[in-house]
C-alpha cells in the first residue's frame, strides 16, 4: 500500500523521536521536547556538523535554518505566550516546548543570535518579535522566506513541487491542528507532522 503524502514514524527506542515523511522526497528527523539538555544536545550537534563549513564562507545566506512558532489560539486572539519553537535544519527538526521547558538553554540563545546563520520562515519578524517579548531571546539574522526564494532563482523544480505539495496538504489540514492545544505537554502526532512544515515558500 502506497504510503500517505505526510505521514510519521514513532521510533520504537525514543518517545520524543520521530521521522516525518515528505512525498517521499524527503525524511525529517524530529526531535520534541522540553528538556533544555536535548534542545543543547540537537544544536551542538548541528554546529559539529557544520562546524568546518561555517568558518570558511562570509555569506550568512549559504547556511539557513527554517523557524516557526506556534501558541494556542483562543478566539482569534495571539495574548498566550509561544508554546512551541520550531527549527529545522536540512533533514533535521527541533520542536522545543519552550513553554514547558525547565530552562531555556544557552546553547540555543546563542545560536539564535549568532549571525553566522540565516533564519527564515513565513512572516519571520513577527515570529521573532514574539520571541522576544515572551522570552527575551532575540535572533541574530532573519530572512522572510519569499525574499530569500526571490534571491535564489536557482531552485529546481523538484524543490518547487515538494513546496506545492506541501502547501495543499496544509490547506487540506483541519484548522483544528493549526490552532489547536499547542500548550498540551504532549502533541498530537498531527501536530509534530505540521511543525515540521518549514520550507513551504507559498505560504
Amino acid at each position: 500500500m502506497d504510503r500517505p503524502p505526510i505521514s510519521i514514524e514513532e521510533l520504537d527506542y525514543s518517545e520524543t523521536d520521530f521521522i516525518v515523511h515528505f512525498f517521499n522526497a524527503a525524511h525529517i528527523a524530529t526531535v520534541v521536547t522540553a528538556s533544555s539538555a536535548q534542545a543543547s544536545l540537537w544544536v551542538n550537534q548541528f554546529l559539529y556538523a557544520y562546524q568546518d563549513d561555517n568558518n570558511n564562507t562570509d555569506d550568512p545566506t549559504r547556511f539557513l535554518v527554517g523557524l516557526d512558532v506556534e501558541w494556542k489560539s483562543e478566539n482569534g486572539h495571539e495574548d498566550n505566550p509561544v508554546a512551541v519553537l520550531q527549527l529545522c535544519v536540512d533533514q533535521h527538526c527541533l520542536i522545543f516546548q519552550i513553554l514547558h521547558c525547565d530552562a531555556i538553554p544557552n546553547a540555543l540563545v546563542n545560536f539564535l543570535s549568532d549571525t553566522r546563520f540565516t533564519f527564515t520562515g513565513s512572516k519571520i519578524h513577527g515570529n521573532v518579535q514574539r520571541l522576544i517579548t515572551d522570552y527575551n531571546v532575540r535572533v541574530g539574522n532573519i530572512m522572510e522566506i519569499r525574499t530569500l526564494l526571490e534571491e535564489r532563482a536557482y531552485l529546481r523544480r523538484e524543490e518547487l513541487r515538494l513546496a506545492r505539495d506541501i502547501l495543499i496538504w496544509k490547506m487540506q489540514n483541519p484548522w483544528s491542528v493549526q490552532l489547536g492545544n499547542w500548550d498540551e505537554e504532549r502533541l498530537s502526532l498531527e501536530q509534530i507532522m505540521y511543525a515540521c512544515l518549514l520550507h513551504d515558500p507559498f505560504e
